[in-house]
């Protein structure tokens, strides 16, 4: 083999090892943002997987200019991944025992007005709250579930998520302010200790 082929075939695995271990480096952060879109802590391991294999499928085809490139473009596998997932359950005929609101009614609605209030995540945050967000974010309508999930979990601007969810910037506004409401209401009125006795019941029922 001549020499030239010999550097370009190490090169390129140099590239692929490096790539691997910057995928390998967002794990954490993807199956943040997993525990938002789906409920079922093993339903977020999956969503995760099928998100590691896409991106590492892609081999020499990845290129990014930075680290925040490549955060977004993982995002954006996971997001199509959800997608695929709850349209498949919305289309099966035997139907899924992960219940999903209705579609975002309200995708056109623009709200202009900068929401500057805490967010319900914020205002929670000292509580041992982990399961009450997990569902409070399994209730949101799915499309406003993605958003929500991007902005309060991701920490990704407006413009960071019309870019990975492929929406118009109005209406990313308007799916984020309609699922801060609807968190609002659920986790405001949420108490600790009857989270705490439906997990007991349930854990007595199935006993």
């Amino acid at each position: 083999m001549a020499f030239p082929d010999l550097r370009r075939r190490f090169n390129a695995r140099q590239r692929r090892a490096r790539f691997e271990r910057q995928v390998e480096a967002q794990l954490p952060a993807l199956m943040q943002i997993a525990s938002g879109l789906v409920y079922q802590p093993a339903d977020a391991e999956d969503l995760v997987h099928d998100t590691c294999v896409k991106a590492l499928g892609a081999g020499d085809a990845a290129r990014f200019e930075n680290e925040a490139a490549l955060r977004a473009w993982l995002r954006q596998i996971m997001v199509n991944h959800y997608r695929d997932r709850y349209r498949r359950e919305r289309r099966s005929p035997v139907g899924s025992n992960r219940t999903h609101a209705a579609p975002d009614d309200y995708a056109n609605v623009v709200e202009l007005v900068a929401n500057t209030e805490p967010s319900p995540l914020k205002s929670i945050e000292d509580r041992d709250s982990s399961s009450a967000i997990r569902h409070a974010f399994s209730l949101l309508p799915p499309e406003v579930r993605v958003v929500s999930v991007l902005f309060l979990v991701g920490e990704f601007s407006y413009r960071e998520i019309a870019a990975i969810t492929e929406s118009p910037i109005g209406t990313v506004m308007s799916r984020l302010s309609r699922g801060r409401a609807m968190l609002r209401e659920r986790l405001g009125a949420w108490d600790p200790r009857n989270e705490a006795g439906r997990e007991n019941g349930e854990r007595s029922t199935h006993s």
